[in-house]
């Protein structure tokens, strides 16, 4: 994320935007959060003022789960460059079938427990982000688990698996 200043017209679109999200039901900590990585980082910036203007339900959904992401990005970021572990091409496959393989029964745990929206407001992960979490193939952050484990009561061995630590 490239760091950037704000203007006070900005700041006062950023709050005005921000009001508009909890009237819409969004969570206050994702919206401090927000609100404050809006005011530094200018991707952020851009993607809530597209929330503010887009009148679609579906594509806001699909910005709040852009913006979470970021949060997750940026609370994650590690303060120095850490060597990442290389993956061969040839375990892509096998990769993807695992981590679909523990969403679809961490799904069925969340549906048992009581739903994603119920998720939602446990965790505070906003429910477009759990529901792009549960339907892709992409590796889980380990923050987003946690937070998951967290709020269903789950320990870390019945959340994390080899793959994830």
């Amino acid at each position: 994320m490239i760091p950037f200043i704000t203007s006070a017209a900005q700041k006062v679109r950023v709050y005005q935007i921000a009001a508009n999200m909890k009237v819409a039901g969004l969570e206050n900590e994702f919206i401090a959060n927000l609100v404050e990585m809006a005011s530094e980082y200018e991707g952020a910036y851009n993607l809530m003022e597209l929330w503010g203007t887009e009148e679609n339900q579906n594509e806001r959904n699909e910005i709040i789960s852009d913006l979470q992401d970021e949060i997750e990005d940026l609370l994650t970021a590690p303060k120095k460059p850490t060597k990442k572990p290389y993956i061969k091409f040839d375990d892509l496959e096998s990769i993807a079938n695992d981590v679909v393989g523990f969403k679809q029964h961490l799904k069925t745990l969340v549906d048992n427990w009581g739903g994603i929206n119920k998720l939602a407001r446990e965790s505070g992960i906003p429910q477009p982000s759990l529901s792009r979490f549960f339907n892709s193939a992409t590796m889980p952050r380990r923050t987003t688990l946690y937070k998951i484990a967290n709020a269903m009561g789950l320990s870390e061995k019945e959340i994390i698996t080899d793959w994830a630590a």
